[in-house]
């Protein structure tokens, strides 16, 4: 064996000497209660150790001796509907096990950090689940649980050394544009989130694929962000409706900008979508009684709130942390997000040269 010749042999060394995945060697000496390894397998993992003089990682060990059945989602704004599909999707998977879920503001969380650091405190959750936005406390508070815990993001890519689950949502955008552009648009607006968002920089490349992939020329003066609400959507479309050419069509990079977005439209005497098309991801239940009913793209919330349940409790089980690689990116592509159509997208209609907002 290629065993490391200083230092304590680690459960990547015990794995690979006994032929085994680590995450299996890990539930072998922890006699994880799932265990359904061959007698013999186990037999083998258990000699390889003990010649090697293996020790479990001290942390992963209290982890697993202090189980309280209970995980931690943080997301931002919990009144917002797109994070109550994720919540309800994670509190139904922990609810069939018997286990509850601890939810919390992250906004309030970093106005009162004695908060967070009781809520991190030993015996209160097996584990986290942060919902990124790209605030600017995110990265010091995810290092601080990630510290603490097994700690998960969704809605994001790997940050800070912690792994990460998302959607698809650079497809979920191409998609939308797709709409857009087989309608006849050419002329089409980004309506972002939060400019430094990770999630806005995806949609944003999924906007861009798009138009590229159909010839499409991109105008710099149509791309706007700001910040993840209706207020920034209002915002963003007085802008866009100011230019001396307008788009035709704009892609919105959520529902809840998308509110804000329709609204200013309205208030500017801007007719949707007879004057300027609307499309924006996430199928919220007041898009089809919006008026006029707004086309999305649906993504799989929900199972975004399930999958988040699985993987923490991998990673708690697994935890061990020290020997698991911890900065994988896993994205949900099953259900793949789909178009629903509705009234806020039609063909461009002509404009007049003297047309102005």
């Amino acid at each position: 064996m290629n065993a490391r010749s200083s230092g304590r042999p680690s459960l990547a060394d015990i794995a690979a000497e006994a032929g085994v995945s680590t995450s299996q060697a890990s539930r072998i000496l922890s006699r994880h209660p799932g265990l359904r390894a061959k007698p013999e397998t186990q037999e083998r993992v258990r000699a390889v150790a003990e010649r090697l003089g293996y020790q479990p990682h001290r942390g992963a060990r209290a982890l697993r001796m202090s189980r309280v059945g209970t995980i931690g989602l943080v997301v931002h704004d919990v009144t917002n509907p797109i994070h109550a599909e994720i919540i309800r999707g994670a509190q139904g998977a922990l609810t069939e096990q018997g286990h509850a879920l601890l939810l919390a503001d992250a906004e309030e969380l970093a106005r009162n950090p004695d908060t967070f650091t009781e809520i991190l405190g030993p015996g209160r959750m097996d584990g986290l689940i942060w919902h990124a936005s790209g605030e600017s406390y995110d990265a010091a508070m995810i290092t601080r649980a990630a510290a603490t815990m097994p700690t998960l993001l969704i809605n994001s890519t790997s940050q800070v050394g912690v792994p990460a689950l998302h959607l698809d949502d650079t497809g979920a955008a191409r998609l939308a544009v797709d709409h857009l552009i087989g309608l006849g648009h050419r002329r089409i607006g980004f309506l972002g989130g939060a400019p430094h968002s990770d999630l806005t920089r995806r949609r944003y490349a999924g906007y861009l694929d798009a138009l590229q992939q159909h010839g499409v020329p991109n105008d710099d003066r149509l791309v706007c962000s700001d910040a993840w609400d209706a207020d920034s959507g209002g915002r963003q479309m007085a802008e866009l409706l100011s230019l001396a050419e307008p788009p035709t069509a704009v892609f919105v990079a959520n529902i809840i900008v998308a509110t804000g977005a329709l609204a200013a439209a309205r208030s500017r005497g801007v007719s949707v979508p007879t004057e300027l098309s609307m499309i924006t991801l996430h199928d919220a239940w007041f898009a089809a009684l919006a008026s006029p009913a707004i086309t999305t793209v649906r993504l799989p919330l929900r199972e975004l709130g399930r999958q988040s349940v699985t993987r923490i409790q991998q990673l708690a089980s697994e935890s061990a942390a020290a020997d698991a690689p911890a900065t994988r990116t896993t994205m949900i592509n099953d259900p793949a997000p789909y178009l629903v159509p509705r009234d806020t997208t039609e063909p461009p209609k002509p404009r007049s040269p003297r047309h102005t907002r």
